[in-house]
């Protein structure tokens, strides 16, 4: 039996429901609030608010709905958050890790560089930048996007291209290279 596959019972209420509807979805609803809003302390705790709401409403939630109630709820618990703080919105990039031998001026270059395009997305407008990380960063298609964000497909399809714009303007690139 595979095991991220909902039991017969349509229910988010059923316990094995319930658990794979975490293991399909918080990792991607962590990623889309640390995206948004910067911080992933505060992402991990709203998550779990999130699916802790999710249980409490089991009754009210169909399966079919789960991911966008799921959405909606963190959307709205963050956005809450932030404006009680009132705090900036930012976003912090992880730093890969290279394996190779690279010359210490390559290595403070790609630093600079990481800084900079840092700098430049916290800059960005959110509405360009969040289908432009969820698509370079996560993977996710323009029709995903599209879903977590509440948009139109064309709608994605223009953000992101402004996101590369916006991009190419600010770090004074030539459009060849994206």
């Amino acid at each position: 039996m595979n095991c991220d596959v909902y039991s017969s019972k349509d229910s988010i209420c059923e316990e094995r429901n319930y658990n794979i509807a975490f293991k399909k979805h918080s990792k991607e609803v962590f990623n889309f609030l640390v995206y948004n809003y910067g911080d992933k302390e505060l992402a991990e705790d709203i998550v779990q608010e999130a699916f802790i709401t999710l249980w409490r409403n089991c009754e009210k939630v169909p399966l079919k709905s789960v991911r966008a109630y799921l959405y909606t709820i963190s959307k709205n618990r963050i956005i809450d958050t932030f404006r009680s703080a009132n705090s900036a919105l930012k976003y912090k990039k992880n730093s890969v890790n290279t394996v190779e031998k690279q010359t210490p001026e390559y290595i403070f270059e790609e630093k600079e560089f990481h800084q900079k395009l840092n700098q430049v997305l916290d800059k960005m407008p959110e509405k360009y930048r969040v289908p432009f990380l969820l698509n370079r960063v996560d993977k996710k298609k323009y029709k995903e996007i599209a879903e977590i964000m509440g948009v139109s497909v064309k709608s994605v399809e223009k953000r992101i291209f402004n996101a590369l714009e916006f991009l190419q303007k600010e770090l004074h690139i030539n459009k060849k290279r994206f």
